[in-house]
C-alpha cells in the first residue's frame, strides 16, 4: 500500500525554502511555530508589512491540476489537518491493511525527515522518543514511517531553484528531488493533506478549500485536529482598518 502526503506550502513560494529571492525577501523572514499566535493572529501583522512595502499579497500557485497527475485508488480517503505531524499516525491499518506503507511520497517545501539543529542523528531521535523526551512533530514525522519500515520519498516544489539552497541534511537516507512533473508509478491507497497554517498565510485559505474539495478521494478530518477553516479574513480586517483611518482623518 502507498501513501501520498501533500503539504499546502508546496504551492506557496518563499525565499527561505529555496524560492526566488525577489525584491523583498525580508517580507518572508518570519519565524514559525505551530501555535495560535503563528497560525492565526500573526497574519494581519504580516499582511500589513506587504501593504506598507507596496507588494501584492502572494498567493498559492500551481495547485489547480495537481491531483490529476496521480493514480489514486477508487474509494481512497484524503485525511486532512493543519499540521503534517498527524501524517505520522496514518497507517495501512487505518484502511484495513497491515504492516508499513510500501512507500510514502511527500510533496512539500520541506523534507520533514528531522533536522540536525534538533537531533544529532536518527538513533538519537529514536532514543528520545522511546524515553519520552522527544516527540513527533511537523519537522520529523517522516522518521516514524521510516522507523516502521516504509520507503520514503521527498518531492520539492518546482519553484525551488536548486537543492543547494537551503542545504538539506535529513537524519535518514531519503530520496529528495525537485518536482519535474513526473509521478511515482504507484496507485495511492490514501492521501494526507495538511494546511500548514504556520507557513501558509490565512489569505490563502479559500484556495486550500478549493484544493481539498477537488481531491478525488473522500475527505476525512483527522480526529483530534483542532483548527479554524477558514481562519479570520485578515484582508477584510485591513480594509475595515483603512476605512476607519480614512473616516478619522476626515474628522
Amino acid at each position: 500500500m502507498h501513501l501520498l502526503v501533500v503539504d499546502w506550502d508546496f504551492f506557496y513560494s518563499t525565499p527561505a525554502a529555496g524560492g526566488p529571492l525577489g525584491d523583498h525577501p525580508e517580507l518572508f523572514s518570519w519565524p514559525v511555530a505551530e501555535d495560535p499566535v503563528h497560525v492565526e493572529a500573526i497574519w494581519l501583522k504580516r499582511l500589513r508589512a506587504f501593504v506598507a512595502a507596496g507588494v501584492k499579497l502572494p498567493r498559492c500557485e500551481g495547485y489547480e491540476d495537481f491531483w490529476g497527475r496521480f493514480d489514486i485508488n477508487v474509494g481512497a480517503k484524503v485525511f486532512y489537518a493543519d499540521s503534517n505531524a498527524w501524517a505520522s499516525q496514518i497507517f495501512p491499518s487505518d484502511l484495513g491493511g497491515s504492516g508499513p506503507w510500501e512507500s510514502v511520497h511527500l510533496y512539500d517545501a520541506h523534507h520533514d525527515c528531522g533536522y540536525k539543529r534538533n537531533d544529532r542523528s536518527f538513533a538519537a531521535w529514536k532514543r528520545g522518543v522511546l524515553s519520552g523526551e522527544k516527540g513527533i512533530s511537523a519537522e520529523n514525522w517522516m522518521l516514524a514511517h521510516y522507523w516502521n519500515g516504509s520507503h520514503v520519498f521527498v518531492h520539492f516544489p518546482s519553484w525551488r531553484e536548486s537543492l543547494a539552497r537551503p542545504v538539506e541534511e535529513p537524519l535518514i537516507p531519503v530520496s529528495m528531488r525537485i518536482d519535474n512533473g513526473s509521478v511515482p508509478r504507484v496507485a495511492f491507497d490514501a492521501v494526507f493533506l495538511c494546511r500548514s497554517g504556520a507557513w501558509v498565510p490565512s489569505w490563502c485559505d479559500d484556495q486550500f478549500a478549493e484544493f481539498l474539495h477537488s481531491c478525488p478521494a473522500c475527505p476525512v478530518e483527522v480526529v483530534g485536529n483542532v483548527w479554524k477553516q477558514p481562519r479570520d479574513d485578515v484582508r477584510k480586517m485591513q480594509r475595515l482598518w483603512e476605512k476607519l483611518l480614512s473616516v478619522s482623518s476626515g474628522d
